[in-house]
Parts: C-alpha cells; sequence; structure tokens
C-alpha cells in the first residue's frame, strides 16, 4: 500500500515538474521580441533575426564581417545554404542559415487578424534622431517605444471597446499571423541604429505584409487646433493607403482626446505628396507594394505635447489607436477619411547618403 502511495506522489510530482518544464520552454515574447506568432506547413521564410556570431556576407563564399545579434532582415533569395537578404544599409547581403532564426510568415491569407501580417516600423534611429522636443526628448527614442507596444499589442488575443477605446487581454480577435518590427529593442543599443528606408519598404514587401506603419511624431505645426492634430502621408498609388491612414488618424485622435494639451497641427488629415512624374515623394511610399502609411501621432515640437508623449499613458495611447486602427483595416471596410487629392512636392532634399551606413556588430 506504501509503495502504491509512493508511485502515486512520483507521478504527481514528476507530472508538476513536466508542467514546469513545458511552461518554461513556451516562448513568450517580450515587448520588441522579434519572432513570429504563426508557425506551419503552410509558412515561409519571409525575414531573418541575426543569431549571436553571425557573418553577413556580399554573396556565398565572400569574406564577411561580423554582426550584432537580433538584427532583423527582409530575406529576398535562397542560396547556397543560406538566405540573400538586405541589411538595413539598403545593402544586399547573404547570411548562412545556422546563423539566424527563420521568420516565418503564412503563405496563405485569411481575412481576420489571424491571417494577417503586420510590419510596424519605427521611424529614423541613430544618428537620425528626428525631431527633438524642447526639453531634448527625441523622435527615434520614443518612436521605438510606442513601436513595440504595437507588436505587444498584436502578439495576444484581443477584446476591443469601440465606445471608450480600450484594448483588453481577450478573444475577440485573434494574435496576428506574424508582427514584425523594422528595428526591435532586442537589438543592438536598444534598436537605437540607422535603417535605410528601402529596407524599411522591402521589409513589408518580403512578408507580403497586410499594412506596413511607419511610427513617427511631428514638428512644425502650422496651426492651433482644437483637438489632437495628428495626421497621416499616404501613397498617391496604393488604393488601400489613404484608408489605412485615415483609419489611423481616426483612431488616434480618439485615443489623444482624453489628454489635455495645447493642441497644433497642420492643414490637412491625409497628405499624399507626389513628385512631377507623379511617383510618391517619400521613398518609403514609393519603394512599398503593400498598404502603408506614415503615422505622425503628436507634435514632439509643441511643449505641451512633448510632455504628454513623454508619459507611459500617452505612449500605450498612442499603440492601442494603432492596433484599433489595424483591426478596423482588416475585419472592416470603414474608410473615415475621403483619400487626399495629391499635392505636386517639389522640395529639394536629397536623400541621405547610405555610404557612411554601418551594420552594428
Amino acid at each position: 500500500m506504501r509503495s502504491a502511495r509512493l508511485v502515486a506522489v512520483l507521478v504527481i510530482v514528476l507530472g508538476v515538474f513536466a508542467g514546469v518544464l513545458a511552461w518554461r520552454l513556451i516562448p513568450f515574447p517580450s515587448r520588441g521580441a522579434t519572432s513570429t506568432i504563426a508557425h506551419g506547413e503552410n509558412g515561409r521564410v519571409g525575414y531573418v533575426v541575426t543569431g549571436a556570431g553571425a557573418t553577413l556576407s556580399p554573396s556565398p563564399g565572400d569574406t564577411g564581417q561580423e554582426i550584432a545579434a537580433n538584427l532583423i532582415f527582409p530575406v529576398t533569395g535562397e542560396a547556397a545554404g543560406g538566405y540573400e537578404v538586405l541589411d538595413n544599409c539598403n545593402r544586399a547581403g547573404w547570411i548562412a542559415v545556422d546563423q539566424v532564426d527563420p521568420g516565418f510568415v503564412p503563405s496563405s491569407r485569411s481575412q481576420d487578424m489571424e491571417g494577417s501580417v503586420f510590419v510596424i516600423d519605427a521611424g529614423h534611429g541613430a544618428p537620425d534622431l528626428g525631431a527633438v522636443g524642447p526639453s531634448g526628448l527625441t523622435e527615434a527614442e520614443v518612436n521605438i517605444d510606442v513601436s513595440s507596444r504595437v507588436i505587444e499589442l498584436l502578439y495576444s488575443a484581443r477584446d476591443v471597446d469601440w465606445v471608450s477605446g480600450a484594448v483588453t487581454a481577450g478573444s475577440t480577435y485573434q494574435a496576428a499571423a506574424a508582427a514584425i518590427p523594422t528595428r526591435s529593442l532586442d537589438g543592438p543599443n536598444a534598436g537605437d541604429y540607422e535603417l535605410g528606408l528601402t529596407f524599411r519598404a522591402e521589409l513589408g514587401n518580403a512578408v507580403e505584409a497586410t499594412a506596413l506603419v511607419s511610427i513617427h511624431h511631428n514638428t512644425e505645426p502650422t496651426a492651433d487646433t482644437e483637438g489632437p492634430g495628428t495626421g497621416a502621408f499616404v501613397s498617391a498609388n496604393n488604393e488601400q493607403s489613404p484608408r489605412l491612414g485615415g483609419l489611423l488618424v481616426d483612431e488616434l485622435r480618439r485615443s489623444f482626446e482624453g489628454f489635455d494639451a495645447d493642441w497644433v497641427g497642420g492643414e490637412s488629415s491625409l497628405t499624399a505628396r507626389v513628385e512631377e512624374d507623379g511617383d510618391d515623394y517619400y521613398t518609403l511610399l514609393a519603394i512599398s507594394e503593400v498598404p502603408a502609411a506614415i503615422i505622425e501621432g503628436a507634435y514632439i515640437s509643441n511643449p505641451s505635447e512633448e510632455a504628454l508623449i513623454m508619459t507611459d499613458a500617452f505612449r500605450q495611447a498612442y499603440a492601442e489607436g494603432v492596433y484599433r486602427a489595424l483591426v478596423r483595416f482588416v475585419v472592416t471596410d470603414d474608410n473615415p477619411i475621403p483619400a487626399p487629392e495629391p499635392e505636386l512636392y517639389e522640395v529639394e532634399a536629397p536623400p541621405r547618403s547610405m555610404d557612411d551606413c554601418i551594420t552594428p556588430a
């Protein structure tokens, strides 16, 4: 009888140990994590995340350079036991398959959150700090924080209270198939490094993103406004881009209306700037083959708004606004703001040369 009880106790103890071990082996993503959500027979490798000691070469067989871990590269092809990629400096390269974690995206998509792939781009990155607030707050550091919060929201199933705007854990909207940051807090220098505009767009193209959202904060307002002056730049050549931008503006304004500030803004909610040939002025929008929008949440140059942007509450509200907009983009036909007329933009601002861009090591 005692031996029977002993066996029973051992079974229980082993069961508990196995359960704890299994729990610890589940890859729960932290804020800024780069793993994908969905894997399966249906998936393909759309991007890779570098491991420790990885070497990036111009092509198979060439001498390469050792690079940092947790860099995210879009996959453009496969060759010689490795992946052809585009690095953060817009340069083509090759990396061995055993030096990266593959990022899977589903080959076939359903019209719901569970079948959707999102790329969330944190605008700017050292040495490009973006706009700088009166107290020295840089756009680059805020953008990556907000982007990481959006990624975290997309990792799990959520409920949305469409009256209050509250986003909570739940089961109404499933986790996205994949949520991919262009630069991650897990990356070198906490993700504060340079990314080429071509790289950002090509990551969205490589994974055939449902939507690409570039997170920004604005400067140089032209008017005082009664409410948040949130705006978005959208493509004049992708019919879904204005709808995506309109939903982002609509939901971010809803998120920000609960905060008190001396709001400032611009002339329009949505802007589509083009060159003389009709191509989109902004490189990210011009190269993107998927619906994309550049969202300017608040004016970091405005002391009143900069003070809000410093707070966790405001940054979380920004992230939840983006999340709600993406849900609406996927599961509804909502189009809250009419598409803008393209405007010729002839500001002579040569693009930054990437000749001195460095892939972190």
